[in-house]
């Protein structure tokens, strides 16, 4: 009976750690961690880049519930896939200078309060980069649910050079 528990237990450990794992998605001029159970989905073409590779990409939740985003071109460029919608409303934009960068911060909603969506932009003037990430979430308890994993998926952006 022990031996039983003692395996099914081993068996539940080890389900949760495969479900834990990250996948990689690889772009034209990136590369980010996403969890295995979301589905993701390039959306802007590189055009830079070889064929079929994305300067951006939607990370989508098992549930729904939560979109990840990220855009990370070679050189600068606009992330027209996030731009607002007829039926969105922006709200809070913050934008912080410093000498060699913009970091820009917002939020945009639904109208009919569906979703929120909310971003981060970081510009370098000098060497002409530029970089977004975003979740896009129905409610704060899903937001809440995700959140750990969004901040590993921020934080495991790899931006490569040519």
């Amino acid at each position: 009976m022990i031996r039983k528990v003692l395996c099914t237990a081993v068996a539940a450990l080890f389900f949760l750690h495969l479900s834990a794992q990250d996948r990689t998605f690889t772009g034209a001029w990136f590369e980010v961690k996403y969890p295995s159970d979301f589905i993701a989905q390039g959306s802007m073409v590189s055009a830079s880049g070889e064929d079929n590779q994305f300067d951006s990409a939607f990370f989508t939740s098992p549930d729904g519930e939560v979109e990840f985003y990220i855009f990370s071109p070679q050189w600068g460029g606009e992330p027209t896939d996030i731009a607002l919608r007829s039926n969105e409303k922006e709200g809070n934009r913050q934008v912080k200078k410093t000498a060699n960068q913009t970091v820009t911060h917002w939020t945009i909603s639904a109208k009919d309060g569906s979703y929120v969506r909310s971003y981060q932009e970081i510009r370098n003037e000098m060497e002409n980069t530029v970089w977004v990430v975003g979740i896009k979430y129905k409610n704060q308890k899903a937001y809440e649910r995700y959140k750990k994993q969004y901040i590993a998926f921020k934080s495991s952006l790899q931006q490569f050079a040519d």
